[in-house]
């Protein structure tokens, strides 16, 4: 007699979820992505025409003229105070800036402004801490090449100033002037440059640029070469093929080397005030590069009091550092 097997025992145990659970996990999913995208992307810089305003309140007594106010500390100031709020006094405007027509005092006290009301390392502070780059995957050891100086960069270290990244410009000077002096400054400049290229492992990228009235790139269309030793060898060839001749013109490198959005600009010259780059050029530069390039500034000078005020603003601006070296005991 033939026995039936259980009907109960042909089909699987399924464990049904209820949709409203599915739906839950979703949107939970949806609200993380937006936020990580707020974090990502911060707070856009305030234009340069914007003020920074300070709160606070000050009663106003309308006892006649002058008009008399009084502050929290129960300090009394007429209108024609210095105390008192200048309503009238704006912040320059875009074309004069771009224009040159700022004086040294009007760019130190208005450039802050030009960038968000915010010092450039507090704002490229605010990046990396909402990238986060040092702590992840991207940014670490595992894919060094990205990053931006985060994690597994490279420390290069240029006549005292360092920067630390995966990719680097070298922008120096070529003009006559580098000849002077038993041509000390080119030769010094070139063996610097040599021993960072030798330095450079072929996981990280590299380009560079001498300059005089024009450019002379080792590489055109800003491509980046990586370090391989095939490259550091042709680069090499290429530094030592260089000879100072002609006049200066800094702006032209300088916003070469920024297309390239390296991590690092390494920037050597011995120009001074002569050549100065003026307010707008600077702000030029400033706006090009928005802090994506740390630019470290090198100066060849005569003498230990030669140190070029525009150029310590180019550094300061763009979250680089400055060094001056008197190429008479310096080097």
């Amino acid at each position: 007699m033939e026995t039936k097997k259980s009907s109960q025992n042909r089909f699987p145990i399924r464990i049904k979820i209820p949709s409203w659970i599915g739906s839950v996990l979703f949107h939970f999913c949806v609200l993380l992505l937006i936020l990580f995208c707020f974090r990502l992307f911060p707070e856009p810089p305030t234009a340069p025409g914007d003020r920074l305003g300070v709160g606070g309140i000050v009663l106003k007594k309308d006892s006649g003229d002058p008009k008399v106010y009084v502050d929290g500390n129960n300090n009394e100031f007429d209108e024609n105070s210095p105390n008192a709020v200048d309503e009238t006094t704006t912040a320059p405007t875009l074309e004069k800036m771009l224009d040159g027509n700022l004086s040294e005092t009007d760019l130190s006290r208005n450039l802050p402004e030009a960038i968000g009301v915010r010092s450039a390392s507090r704002q490229a502070a605010n990046v990396f801490s909402a990238l986060n780059l040092g702590n992840t995957k991207i940014g670490g050891d595992k894919f060094p090449a990205f990053g931006n100086g985060k994690g597994g960069g490279k420390t290069l270290r240029v006549f005292g100033t360092e920067g630390t990244g995966n990719s680097f410009v070298f922008v120096f000077d070529r003009s006559a002037s580098m000849s002077e002096y038993a041509a000390r400054p080119i030769r010094a400049a070139k063996a610097e440059l040599i021993q960072c290229i030798d330095s450079l492992e072929n996981l990280y990228r590299f380009n560079i640029i001498f300059y005089n009235e024009n450019i002379s790139c080792w590489r055109s269309n800003r491509k980046m070469m990586e370090a391989t030793d095939q490259n550091k060898e042709n680069a090499k060839r290429f530094v030592e093929g260089i000879t100072p001749v002609g006049g200066t013109d800094h702006l032209k490198p300088l916003l070469e080397a920024i297309a390239h959005q390296p991590d690092v600009i390494f920037f050597l010259t011995d120009g001074d005030e002569a050549h100065a780059l003026s307010a707008g050029q600077l702000y030029t530069i400033l706006q090009k590069n928005n802090l994506r390039s740390q630019i470290n500034v090198i100066q060849f000078g005569v003498g230990a009091n030669h140190e070029s005020n525009f150029l310590q603003k180019l550094a300061a601006n763009n979250r680089g550092q400055y060094s001056y070296i008197d190429v008479i005991s310096g080097l």
